[in-house]
């Protein structure tokens, strides 16, 4: 259980506490169907249809738990899937998955522990910030004339909030002697990788693509230019990816 986030057991029992509230409600109020008006009927009809659906999305969501350290992409799939349905409450169980995805994916990588660095370059947080709230505030007044999708839209600027908190302040790329420090995703913990593991496959003016080979882990890496703090970070960049170019062309 310890190789799961909290936020995977929190939106499972979230969703499980949903289906059982919508069974129950329904189960009700079908006994007094004749009491009910007609745009009540209807809310219990719909309600009645979504029952069979939310138990297949939980236990698709409960089958790529063991999935996970198995045939990891598969198990990552079928938590997606699984919660497609249930959204946006299911974003807690599916954003959970997602850092329980790239802990295990990376477990073998040694987490890096805040030494001083050489050079680094740090995610541009504040970016994640205003991209979340411009969503829950969309979201929110979306919801509250009356469509469902706002409350998705919400949910998503909710998710983006709180990373942009877990993210500010760490690094995304940098180097520390003869070791690269690297965020792989916006999931992921930071890690420190031998400089001889890692080469750079693509380089555009918004991108650049990195290919890890090390511990038993094969992973190609896609950062955005635009996430990285600072105006100027051009210079550190290139001097980063110079070194990772160098050691690929040593082998």
């Amino acid at each position: 259980m310890k190789r799961f986030s909290v936020l995977v057991w929190i939106g499972l029992i979230v969703n499980i506490l949903l289906l059982v509230s919508i069974w129950y409600f329904t189960s009700s109020f079908n006994e007094i169907t004749g009491e009910l008006t007609y745009p009540e009927r209807d809310l219990v009809n719909i309600l009645s249809f979504m029952v069979i659906p939310f138990c297949i999305s939980i236990i698709m969501q409960i089958i790529s738990l063991p999935v996970l350290f198995k045939m990891p992409k598969l198990g990552l799939t079928l938590a997606i899937i699984g919660s497609i349905v249930m959204l946006p409450l299911s974003l807690i169980f599916m954003t959970g998955y997602f850092y329980s995805y790239e802990t295990y994916r990376n477990k073998n990588f040694a987490i890096f522990d805040k030494q001083p660095t050489d050079i680094s370059l740090n995610f541009k947080s504040s970016q994640l910030t205003m991209l979340g709230i411009v969503y829950i505030v969309l979201g929110l007044f979306i919801g509250f004339i009356g469509l469902s999708m706002g409350w998705l839209f919400a949910g998503v600027g909710l998710v983006a909030l709180c990373n942009s908190f877990r993210l500010k302040d760490r690094i995304m790329v940098g180097i520390v002697k003869d070791q690269l420090i690297i965020t792989p995703s916006l999931y992921a913990d930071t890690y420190m990788i031998p400089l001889n593991d890692v080469s750079l496959i693509k380089e555009s003016k918004s991108l650049f693509k990195l290919h890890i080979k090390s511990a038993g882990v094969d992973r190609k890496c896609t950062f955005r230019k635009g996430m990285i703090e600072g105006r100027h970070y051009q210079v550190a960049l290139a001097d980063i990816l110079s070194k990772l170019a160098t050691k690929q062309n040593k082998q």
